[in-house]
């Protein structure tokens, strides 16, 4: 086995998840997002940490997404790779919108709002730009779902920069 396939299957492993959320929590960056965009040759999309209520246990879950500027909020995109269901975080911010938000190490607390209709059209063309590999997880996941996009309001845009 070669090394960079060593790395890419850690990474997706759960220590890797584990790994990648400390380092996301303590330093603010995503080595797990990093190899991915260097893999697909697109840019770095920055992270964050969300920490939602998981909509069955009622307990925090955090997971590790980049994140897409949009005027004064900021986007984060369900993807699960084009799988025909919404990755767990989305169904849990959907049961109870208000979550965390960790970037460039500061928490911030926040309320998430589905993006539909024309408001979700005119982020998705912006968000597809910076990360085009989405339009190929909306193909597979055409006759499924669409993938939502999320709107998270309650972060000060102007600490980010």
């Amino acid at each position: 086995m070669k090394a960079t396939e060593w790395v890419v299957r850690f990474a997706v492993s759960p220590p890797g998840f584990v790994l990648d959320q400390w380092v996301v929590r303590h330093l603010g960056h995503s080595p797990v997002s990093w190899l991915f965009a260097r893999a697909d040759r697109t840019p770095y999309n920055a992270p964050l940490l969300l920490t939602a209520i998981g909509a069955k246990t009622g307990r925090e879950r955090s997971v590790v997404l980049p994140y897409f500027p949009a005027g004064d909020d900021i986007c984060v995109v369900g993807s699960k790779g084009g799988a025909p269901t919404d990755p767990y975080w989305a169904r849990n911010l959907r049961a109870n919108p208000r979550a965390k938000v960790r970037i460039h190490r500061r928490t911030h607390e926040v309320v998430a709002r589905l993006a539909q209709g024309d408001e979700r059209a005119s982020l998705w063309g912006p968000i597809t730009a910076r990360a085009p590999v989405y339009l190929e997880y909306q193909q597979r996941a055409e006759g499924h779902r669409e993938i939502p996009v999320f709107v998270i309001q309650g972060v000060d845009i102007a600490s980010l920069v």
